[in-house]
């Protein structure tokens, strides 16, 4: 179940991926943002999880508040996701779409047990950050989630134009 899209949109969300990251603007990706990301640099998507990957056994679409957790992902140690949230998280899920094939000069970072893939970052710089959970969501309730929108704007300070 694809459900609605509106090309528009991802035109302009490409082209906006592709010209923030020729100019060195670093990119902090939120659900939808790791796929569009993903999608951007060659890789490709899941359009539902639950149709096209019978191994996904959670309920990645949750049922539960939006701040509420639902699963866990394992982090890859020595990444900036690490850096920020350590080996495992707790966290919320709202999506039925996911990462399948990774594009070019992106490694996984995160994924949940069932394999979805959770986390991603750039391979050669820090400037592509992105998560398949919503910790916009989530930082209320569980405050080290919010150590992205600082990790965001460290990086880009960090890469400000001179």
């Amino acid at each position: 179940n694809l459900g609605d899209t509106y090309s528009p949109k991802d035109y302009f969300e490409l082209a906006l991926i592709k010209a923030a990251l020729a100019a060195g603007k670093p990119i902090f990706g939120i659900c939808r943002g790791i796929q569009i990301l993903n999608v951007a640099l060659g890789g490709d998507v899941y359009q539902d999880t639950h149709t096209q990957n019978p191994d996904s056994y959670i309920r990645h679409p949750q049922v539960a508040p939006p701040h509420y957790p639902t699963h866990h992902v394992d982090i890859t140690a020595g990444s900036r996701l690490s850096a920020l949230l350590g080996d495992r998280a707790f966290v919320n899920s709202r999506h039925h779409q996911a990462v399948r094939k990774v594009g070019a000069g992106l490694t996984v970072t995160a994924t949940a047990p069932d394999g979805i893939i959770e986390g991603l970052e750039s391979t050669d710089n820090d400037l592509i950050l992105a998560v398949q959970w919503h910790p916009e969501n989530m930082w209320q309730h569980h405050p080290e989630q919010f150590g992205f929108f600082s990790d965001i704007v460290a990086r880009a300070q960090a890469h400000k134009a001179d």
